[in-house]
């Protein structure tokens, strides 16, 4: 206001004094002074402007500091960012939804939500992976084309698969109710890989803040579908078609910046089938890596509804969405940074391990804190999200350590991707498959209750997660000897 007030004072003066220079015959005492003031106004003004401008430019430096450096760190920030306000969304939605729907609810979109993760990330058979190769563009359009013709024909399959096997599914994973919205898996498949060909081809583009605006989109699209599903009273159906809306919120955008990018005439047969084999090496030998570590990921979800069914299923699940995807997030931002920062080391002959312990460090000054929350969160549960889900507390004093020890192992695991060591990648999943498979198998033949079954995984997930870093760090270490 002041600030204002002195702008107007010093116009003021300075058109007085104009008028007096420009007058006729000698501006006297009076016109000198005006003339002064102006004079000492102009300065004042160019001393605020040097000033603003020098408070601006120290703005932009820290937040230029604070930003990772080079053009790969920033796409991450950027990406890390949308993906973060995403899934604030989601969470700072579940005090509502959790009043809105039951935990068996929350256990049917649990245990669909699981099924479509596991198969989405081969729904396009990997092709997408190598969207950001191709030098030429009418590769990259032939290259979209195939990856989404796959998408169709696997949820085509989907939905074969469902209408001959759906009864088994759900007698398998203990979850009758899923029976009557099976049928939405395919079309989830088909929306969740198609999403996944876009987003790859904008990463092509390097239209980082595009895809990071699709993934708020997918966290505001979700909650709200869901809050007025819940409003609506018409059961986990809306709980299901908010999850699918949501992971597949942004398609439109992406696909219409494809479309307007790309002329369809250079769309033919012949080039469709050239990428095919030029990139059949994605297919070939990322299909089975993939949907390994994802059955791993998925695994304890759908054990706990084959055991024990929905309701505690659902207390689970809202267990690891409190906890678990905030983490997730940050170690996957991590996980990025580690990847890009080791295949530099690598190029200079930089030893590797220094990086590892490095992130190592990082991981357990942000995780280890997180411990505190065992005591408290039964409750911070009932407490906050209702009596309902006080069982969601216990679950969490014991899941919590799995989570940690996940976050600080996790990021290391790209190494072997750098390192070209695949081998090591399927050893490593299939111990996870055999820690959890014989977790459920023991917990069936002794009849476990939920919360022993759900403390004795959290301790193999923890001695899972030393078995992870230690793997990175061996083939760190025969990296560097070599």
């Amino acid at each position: 206001m002041e600030s204002s007030r002195s702008k107007s004072r010093c116009w003021r003066e300075g058109k007085r004094a104009n008028q007096d220079r420009h007058g006729n015959g000698d501006p006297g005492k009076t016109g000198v002074k005006r003339i002064t003031k102006a004079i000492a106004c102009s300065a004042w003004e160019m001393r605020t402007m040097a000033l603003k401008t020098r408070a601006q430019a120290w703005v932009t430096d820290q937040i230029k500091r604070l930003l990772p450096k080079g053009e790969f760190g920033r796409g991450v920030a950027v990406l890390t960012g949308g993906t973060a306000l995403g899934q604030a969304v989601t969470v700072l939605a579940s005090p509502i939804l959790t009043r809105l729907y039951t935990p068996d609810d929350f256990g049917v979109l649990a245990v669909y939500s699981s099924i479509l993760n596991v198969f989405s990330v081969i729904a396009s058979w990997r092709y997408e992976m190598a969207l950001p190769l191709p030098e030429k563009d009418e590769l990259v359009i032939n290259l979209v084309t195939l990856s989404l013709g796959i998408a169709g024909l696997m949820s085509l399959l989907m939905g074969l698969g469902v209408g001959l096997l759906g009864d088994h599914i759900v007698w398998w994973i203990n979850a009758p109710i899923l029976r009557s919205y099976l049928w939405l898996l395919p079309m989830g498949i088909f929306l969740v890989g198609s999403y996944q060909v876009f987003n790859y081809w904008a990463v092509r583009q390097k239209d980082f803040s595009v895809i990071a605006k699709t993934r708020l989109y997918q966290g505001i699209g979700s909650g709200f579908t869901q809050i007025v599903a819940g409003l609506l009273n018409i059961g986990p159906v809306g709980l299901l078609i908010g999850h699918i809306l949501g992971q597949s919120a942004g398609l439109f955008t992406l696909a219409l910046r494809f479309f307007k990018h790309y002329k369809i005439t250079a769309l033919n047969i012949n080039n469709i089938s050239f990428v095919a084999r030029r990139y059949k090496r994605f297919p070939l030998l990322s299909v089975w890596p993939a949907f390994i570590n994802s059955l791993g990921l998925q695994l304890p979800i759908l054990a706990l509804s084959g055991l024990y069914g929905a309701q505690v299923t659902g207390w689970f699940a809202l267990t690891n969405r409190v906890f678990g995807v905030p983490l997730a997030i940050v170690s996957a931002s991590t996980a990025s940074v580690f990847v890009g920062q080791a295949a530099e080391y690598l190029r200079s002959g930089k030893k590797l391990d220094i990086l590892f312990w490095k992130v190592i460090r990082q991981q357990s000054f942000i995780g280890i804190p997180m411990l505190l929350f065992v005591p408290l969160s039964l409750t911070i549960f009932s407490s906050i999200f209702g009596q309902n889900w006080e069982q969601s507390g216990i679950y969490a004093s014991v899941w919590i350590p799995a989570i940690v020890a996940n976050f600080i192992a996790s990021p290391t695991g790209g190494i072997l991707d750098v390192l070209e060591r695949q081998d090591l990648f399927v050893f490593r999943e299939l111990c996870r498959l055999i820690m959890i498979g014989g977790t459920v198998a023991l917990s069936i033949k002794l009849s476990l209750p939920p919360f022993v079954m759900l403390s004795m995984l959290s301790s193999f997930m923890v001695l899972f997660a030393f078995v992870y870093a230690s793997l990175s760090l061996y083939a760190i270490k025969r990296a560097d000897n070599d």
